[in-house]
């Protein structure tokens, strides 16, 4: 078998293994290793994972986490098993864009076209563009949503800050959340949940992770939501990752419960 299919008999079986395929035999032939190796995975199936997050969620999700890793094959045969399980083109696509800032353009338009090559496979046509921001408003707009998730003081550009800082600060409204989180298909709650994702899947992210706690809390994810998302990824991002995402999840969460209950 060659190396690519071995990738992809993998990557099926894990999914199946975690309870998100419809069968576990789609990819049956692998080496007696790669055999071995899925057994191993297959405990990571968990009901606390399925009642926290819902099937959509949790493949929107995988996809996001593999376009960090790089995982471009296994990204073709997830969008296979996302559109079995009804989830829709623009929803598969939109994952992959919400990880374009946080992990890096380059691996998310790799991504992409593994993903248009499933598309390809399966007759989908190309999708329209879901942006709802020019080169004008860009960064007016995506300030507000920024400032509707972690507070009226973020974004600001002031005279005394340096050229670099002010170049970072539009940045971050302008891109990150006018060019992104204003885009139609996903809401604001599956936005952040995917952020979040895609940095534990980063790795070393873990004070990100921790303001991104803040804003999934604030428009209404859940501790458990966003500790199932990362125990989802568990199989793709290995423990060391795991672990320190769900220390800086937990941290960031009883800061901001204790905050909250003071007020």
């Amino acid at each position: 078998m060659k190396k690519s299919v071995f990738k992809r008999a993998v990557s099926a079986l894990m999914a199946a293994a975690i309870g998100i395929l419809p069968c576990v035999n789609a990819y049956a032939e692998t080496s007696e290793n790669g055999q071995e190796l899925v057994s191993m995975m297959e405990h990571y199936g968990s009901d606390y994972i399925d009642d926290n997050l819902d099937t959509k969620t949790q493949q929107l999700i995988i996809l996001a986490a593999m376009t960090s890793l790089q995982a471009y094959s296994q990204i073709e045969e997830q969008t296979y098993t996302a559109l079995d399980l009804g989830v829709t083109p623009e929803e598969i696509k939109e994952a992959v864009y919400q990880a374009a800032p946080y992990c890096g353009y380059t691996k998310a338009l790799s991504a992409i076209e593994s993903v248009d090559k499933a598309f390809e496979e399966r007759g989908i046509s190309e999708v329209e563009s879901q942006a709802t921001v020019t080169e004008e408003d860009r960064y007016e707009k995506g300030l507000e949503v920024q400032r509707s998730i972690f507070g009226s003081e973020i974004g600001t550009i002031t005279d005394d800050m340096s050229e670099s800082q002010k170049v970072i600060t539009e940045y971050l409204s302008g891109i990150c959340f006018g060019d992104f989180y204003t885009r139609d298909t996903l809401d604001v709650n599956t936005r952040e949940l995917l952020t979040l994702s895609v940095l534990t899947a980063n790795g070393g992210c873990e004070s990100q992770i921790g303001s991104h706690t803040n804003g999934n809390l604030t428009v209404g994810n859940t501790r458990d939501q966003m500790l199932a998302a990362i125990l989802l990824c568990v199989p793709y991002n290995g423990y060391p990752r795991t672990l320190n995402a769900m220390n800086a999840v937990n941290a960031a969460a009883d800061a901001y419960e204790e905050a909250t209950e003071e007020e």
